[in-house]
């Protein structure tokens, strides 16, 4: 009975047996192949040589590399010029006798290689005035800009963008405007500290958008206040004092500056009657009024009541700016 079982466990045992001398002899072909693949490799040592031969330099000298690369873009930077300094400004074109004119000039518009600058066209009311042509040099315009001939610079609706593709370039832009027979002109150069980075051209007359509110105000409404035009664009006068505003939106605004009061709000002034007023593009308007503690405001076909009083505490550009991105929220 005992030797029966030795036998059965040594039949059990064969087939194990025969696998693992089978996996030894597969193995041995690939221990085979890996020292034939180190017969070929490369030394350490003839590896090092290489490596030294492609990139000769100690990471002492790579640092130094950097560094003389470092210098050598600021170099190339500062070679380009001082940075200029940007400015945003508003244009008032009159139409004395039927004549666009700008104090018996041509509006000027200080450019610079490697900086973009936006030109819009307005109308009296603020309203955009759609271009349908634009000549200017192809030297000014972005490299991507399209047009049917060198000089065609056909613009985006009221916007004409430049961009001047060499320093110290002089020249003009002829702007045809929609329903306007005699085109704008504009003098561009491209020298000086200063560089426009947006430009309004506002004319004196109303455009074919043109905001039927502001054309029923009594004649005179608008007196091409520059103050107010500044105000629009977040340059507050610093003799004005900051008043607190009740009873509007939470975009609307008040100073007052000597005798007169200055308004920002969307809102149509309906009465004490302005003195000057002008409108942005984005429908916010900037009023110039006699002094007064109640204001009476027409806001979306609603009546309101303006209480203005001492605040004592001021107001940058960019709270005028992100106050009025909330109200077109």
């Amino acid at each position: 009975m005992r030797t029966s079982v030795a036998a059965i466990l040594l039949l059990a045992l064969l087939p194990l047996t025969a696998a693992a001398q089978e996996g030894t002899e597969l193995l041995a072909p690939l221990e085979r192949q890996t020292d034939a693949w180190s017969g070929h490799a490369l030394s350490d040592d003839d590896a090092a040589r290489q490596g030294r031969a492609a990139l000769p330099f100690t990471r002492a000298q790579i640092e130094t590399l950097g560094r003389l690369l470092r210098e050598t873009q600021e170099a190339t930077a500062r070679g380009a010029g001082t940075p200029p300094r940007g400015r945003l400004r508003r244009v008032r074109l009159e139409a004395p006798g039927g004549s666009l004119v700008l104090g018996g000039g041509i509006p000027e518009i200080a450019l610079r290689r490697g900086y973009v600058t936006a030109v819009s066209f307005t109308d009296s009311t603020g309203a955009p005035w759609p271009i349908e042509e634009a000549l200017v040099d192809r030297r000014f315009l972005p490299p991507d800009s399209q047009g049917g001939t060198e000089e065609d610079a056909p613009g985006s609706s009221h916007l004409l963008y430049l961009a001047p593709s060499a320093a110290h370039l002089g020249g003009n832009a002829v702007v045809k405007l929609r329903g306007l027979a005699e085109p704008v002109v504009a003098s561009l150069r491209g020298t000086g500290a200063d560089a426009d980075f947006r430009v309004e051209i506002r004319l004196g007359v109303p455009g074919p958008n043109a905001d039927p509110g502001a054309l029923a105000q009594p004649r005179g409404f608008h007196a091409g206040d520059a103050v107010l035009l500044g105000l629009l664009g977040g340059a507050i006068p610093p003799d004005a004092e900051r008043l607190a505003v009740e009873g509007g939106s939470a975009g609307d605004r008040a100073w007052r500056r000597g005798g007169d009061l200055l308004l920002l709000t969307r809102a149509n002034l309906l009465s004490p009657g302005p003195l000057a007023a002008e409108r942005g593009p984005g429908g916010r308007w900037a009023y110039r009024l006699a002094d007064t503690p109640l204001v009476l405001v027409s806001d979306g076909g609603r009546e309101k009541r303006l209480a203005l009083g001492d605040a004592g505490t001021g107001a940058d550009w960019r709270e005028i700016h992100e106050l009025e991105d909330a109200d077109e929220d």
